[in-house]
Formats: C-alpha cells, sequence, structure tokens
C-alpha cells in the first residue's frame, strides 16, 4: 500500500496541547478534591451527581451526536458550501436545544419530587438529589458546546475548541481554593458552590464556542422555517439513533459499575472516581485528541471513496496511539501507589483511601491501550456513516462487562469493577478490527506488528531501569510538596527521554515522528 504523507501528528499536537493543559487542570481540580472533600460519603454524593450531566454530555454533546456530526459537516464543506453548513447547524441547534431543555427539566423536577421521600436513605443518596437540580442545567451547556466543537473540527480547526474546555477547570480549582475554604465545616454547602461554579463555566464556555463560530461565518441563526422539513435532521436522526442507543447502553453499564460499587463500601466510588480520573489523563491527551482529527480526516477519504487514503491514515494513528500508550500503561501499573500519593494523599485522603483506589487504578490501566485505540477504531466506521456496527459490539461488550463486574467484585471489590472495564474493553477492540476488515477487505495490520512489539520490547526494559532509578531516591521528600513527588518526576522523566531515545535507536518510525516535528516546532519558535 503506497505512503501517504498525514498532518496528524502536526493536528495531534495542536489539540494535544491544549487538552494537556486542561487535564492538567483537571488534576489539580482532582488534587483539591481529594484533599478538601475527601473519599466517603459526601465525594461519592459529588461523584453520583456530577455523573448525571456527564452522561448527557457524552450521548448528546461529545458522543454519539458529535461523532455523528463530524462526516455530514465535513461532507457538506467538501461537496456543499458554508452557508449551507450554517443553515444545518442552525437546524441542529434548535432541535438538539429544545431536546436538552425538555431532558433537563424532566431531571431537576423529579429530583425535588422525590427528595422529601428519601428519608431514611443514606446521606450520600440524599445530597446526590439536592446537588442534581443545580447540576443538570450544564448539562444544557456543554451539549451545544460539544456539537460546535464538532463543527469547528470539521473546518481542521482543533485547537481553540480544546481550549474552550479548559474553563471548567479554571472556574472549579478557583472555587475550591477560594470559596470552599469559607465552608469546610459544612461540606454539604460547600458541594453547594461547586455545583454553582460547574454551572457558571457552562456559560462561559458557551460564550466562548459562539465567538469562535461568529468568527468562521458559521453562527448559527434564527430562521426555522420548515425547521424538520431541513433533510440534515432526518440525515442525523438516522446517523445519531444507533450511537445514542450504544451510548445510552454504555453510560448504563457505567451507572450499573457505580450503583454495584454503591454497595461494596463507602469507598468504592470515590476509589473508581480518583483512579478513572488518572487513567483518564492519557486518553484524554492522546486518544482523544488523535481521535478526533483522525474521524474528520478518514471522514475527508470516505467522501471522495480513497479507500487507500482512509487505511494509510487509520494505520499511522493506531501505530502512533500505542506508541504513546502501552509505555503509559506500564508505566502506570508498576507506578500506581506513587501516582495516588502525588495526586491525592493528603488532608481527609489518607492511607486508607489511598489501599482503596490503588488495585482499581492497576487494574484499570491494564486497559489504557484498549481504551485508546478503540478512539481510532470507531472512527474506521463513523467517517463512512456506519454507525450500527460500533452500536452492536458495545452492546454485547456492555452485558459481558456486567456479567464479569458480579463475577469479579466479590474477590477484587472495586478492582473487579476495573478488571472488568479492562478485558471488555480488549474484546470490543478485537471484534471491532476483525468487523472493520471484513468491510474494508483489508486492513494491512501485520504491518505494524514490528512497531507493537518493538513498543512492548523497550518500554518493558526502560521500566526495569526506571525501577532500580527510583529505589535509591524513593525516600527523598520535601516538605509541604506531594509526598513521592520528586522521586517520581525524576523516574518519570528517566522513563520519558529513555524511552524515546532507545526507540529511535532500534529505528522506531513514530519516536522519529514524534522527536522530528517537535524539533521543527522548536525551530519554527526561534
Amino acid at each position: 500500500m503506497p505512503k501517504k504523507k498525514h498532518n496528524l501528528l502536526r493536528n495531534t499536537s495542536g489539540i494535544g496541547l491544549a487538552t494537556i493543559v486542561s487535564r492538567i487542570l483537571g488534576l489539580v481540580r482532582e488534587m483539591l478534591l481529594s484533599r478538601i472533600v475527601g473519599g466517603g460519603e459526601y465525594m461519592s454524593a459529588w461523584a453520583m451527581g456530577f455523573m448525571i450531566p456527564n452522561l448527557l454530555r457524552r450521548l448528546l454533546g461529545e458522543g454519539a451526536l458529535g461523532t455523528a456530526l463530524v462526516p455530514i459537516m465535513t461532507h457538506t464543506f467538501e461537496k456543499e458550501s458554508k452557508s449551507s453548513a450554517r443553515k444545518k447547524l442552525t437546524v441542529i441547534t434548535a432541535v438538539l436545544g429544545a431536546i436538552l431543555a425538555l431532558i433537563c427539566i424532566v431531571i431537576a423536577g423529579a429530583s425535588l419530587i422525590i427528595l422529601p421521600f428519601l428519608g431514611s436513605a443514606p446521606e450520600r443518596v440524599k445530597l446526590t438529589f439536592e446537588l442534581l437540580p443545580i447540576l443538570i442545567p450544564y448539562a444544557f451547556f456543554i451539549c451545544l458546546i460539544g456539537i460546535f466543537g464538532s463543527v469547528m473540527n470539521s473546518i481542521g480547526k482543533f485547537f481553540m475548541p480544546a481550549v474552550a474546555s479548559i474553563t471548567l477547570n479554571i472556574v472549579m480549582v478557583l472555587c475550591l481554593l477560594f470559596v470552599c475554604p469559607y465552608y469546610k465545616d459544612n461540606p454539604r454547602y460547600m458541594l453547594y458552590a461547586l455545583s454553582l461554579s460547574v454551572l457558571a463555566s457552562g456559560v462561559l464556555q458557551l460564550v466562548l464556542m459562539l465567538w469562535m463560530l461568529e468568527k468562521e461565518k458559521l453562527m448559527p441563526g434564527i430562521q426555522l422555517k420548515d425547521l424538520l422539513k431541513e433533510p440534515v435532521v432526518k440525515e442525523l436522526y438516522q446517523l445519531t439513533i444507533p450511537g445514542i442507543i450504544g451510548a445510552s447502553v454504555l453510560q448504563i453499564s457505567f451507572v450499573i459499575d457505580r450503583t454495584i460499587a454503591c454497595y461494596i463500601s463507602d469507598y468504592a466510588v470515590p476509589a473508581l472516581y480518583f483512579s478513572d480520573r488518572l487513567i483518564d489523563l492519557p486518553i484524554g491527551v492522546f486518544a482523544v485528541a488523535m481521535g478526533s482529527v483522525v474521524l474528520t480526516d478518514l471522514s475527508r477519504y470516505a467522501a471522495k471513496n480513497d479507500i487507500e487514503g482512509m487505511l494509510s491514515s487509520f494505520l499511522h494513528a493506531l501505530r502512533n496511539i500505542l506508541f504513546l500508550c502501552i509505555p503509559v500503561a506500564l508505566f502506570t501499573l508498576v507506578f500506581s501507589k506513587q501516582l495516588i500519593h502525588v495526586f491525592y494523599f493528603g488532608g481527609k485522603f489518607g492511607e486508607r483511601e489511598v489501599s482503596e483506589t490503588l488495585l482499581a487504578m492497576q487494574l484499570y490501566a491494564i486497559g489504557i491501550p484498549a481504551f485508546s485505540a478503540v478512539k481510532i477504531i470507531v472512527s474506521g466506521f463513523h467517517s463512512r456513516k456506519d454507525m450500527k456496527t460500533p452500536v452492536k459490539v458495545a452492546i454485547s461488550c456492555i452485558l459481558l462487562n456486567i456479567v464479569l463486574c458480579l463475577i469479579l467484585m466479590w474477590p477484587l471489590k472495586q478492582g473487579g469493577i476495573a478488571l472488568a472495564t479492562s478485558i471488555c474493553s480488549f474484546v470490543n477492540c478485537g471484534v471491532l478490527l476483525y468487523l472493520l476488515k471484513k468491510q474494508l477487505g483489508a486492513l494491512h495490520l501485520p504491518a505494524i506488528l514490528p512497531s507493537l512489539f518493538r513498543t512492548i520490547a523497550v518500554s518493558a526494559y526502560v521500566l526495569i531501569l526506571c525501577w532500580f532509578i527510583y529505589q535509591p531516591i524513593s525516600g527523598i521528600q520535601v516538605k509541604y510538596l506531594p509526598r513521592d513527588l520528586i522521586p517520581l518526576s525524576i523516574t518519570g522523566s528517566f522513563f520519558v527521554v529513555m524511552y524515546l531515545f532507545i526507540s529511535a535507536i532500534f529505528h522506531s518510525t513514530e519516536a522519529k515522528e514524534w522527536l522530528g516535528m517537535l524539533r521543527g516546532r522548536k525551530d519554527s519558535n526561534r
């Protein structure tokens, strides 16, 4: 298969840079949450309450609807005009806005109705229902933001939409630093203040995104004549419904996981929440960023019926995501306890919380390559407007996940839930690759095997060196700095440098591409 030149790494580095900033701020937010709120019933209430608007975001924002919108808008820009794209966006915004408003009203109203009947329920359950009416309007804003971000991605604008996501973390960090200390003796009011900060960040993000659309002359209009007759409504409906069904099953599985965890102990839900936040860092920085870029690339090739271009871009993305995420997974697996100490230990988060979080994090870490690769693999289907196949596979894997959770939770507690999720993610990737190969005729997957084996071997070798480096410096602690920060920083820096260096020595194409891109960026800044 002839090689094609791709801008994947350059575009990914742009969105990845903004995403890295957002994720770092997100980790600062979680560090403050762990120390200020702790890992008990109040944290359980916050995690469960904040989960609901996030579920809607994944369903109707950057999830199924956003994924379906990218190929639609990309095809429109390729074959029609910007004014046609603006008209379609106006219709989509009006329909989605009405649906979101109705959902938010129903959920908030139901919470207020149910609340008086929860007299004997655990405190974390009652507090969850108290927070929902404040938190749920955030879903309205963030889902529209996700749609607008997908439109910006369709025209090759990745950096600024990613910057908008930083707003939530900035506002919450400011609230945790300057507002929450006033309520340290009343955690309930502390969570009320956090909920209001989430709502305020949603308004700010929406304003920023509308400004970006106005600059590109894509601001949705107010002319809604013949709204439901617009063909894009039917097209989006056909593409989105399968995705929403699949995503709904996925999110139902997520809710079931957290509900099962509630019955394990007071610490189980926070343990899954905090470990998931750390595991989500490499996925968010690398996989989501690269997935957003590759979906646009594949959609463009699909619009031209260029199968060779699709396959070349697909394999290029898959090689690079595995090159980045396999070493991250191995490092996280080995140094999980040190990572938990650095990011969460202190204040109301003590040794009990660390031990409860550790196993969940280690078993989540095993799945990082699969969690990341699936973002690339599903793009092979979505770019061709095939939303049904990933849904069918997802439903099967989720049913398997629920069964495995119920089996593994007994010996491994919340760790069993994490392990079940990791296992099912690998199954999901394998089945999707098999079906994609059947659809396209060939994926040329053997071509990436040398890169895969080299990545695993180099990662393992450098990790062994890191363990011997860490041991003599593990006792270095500096007052007022997080525990294990200095030794882990030294070890982690050594790991990154040596991994890239040794990979380049062994003729890793991926290492040379990333190093070449970094050198090019440095030279361009001189």
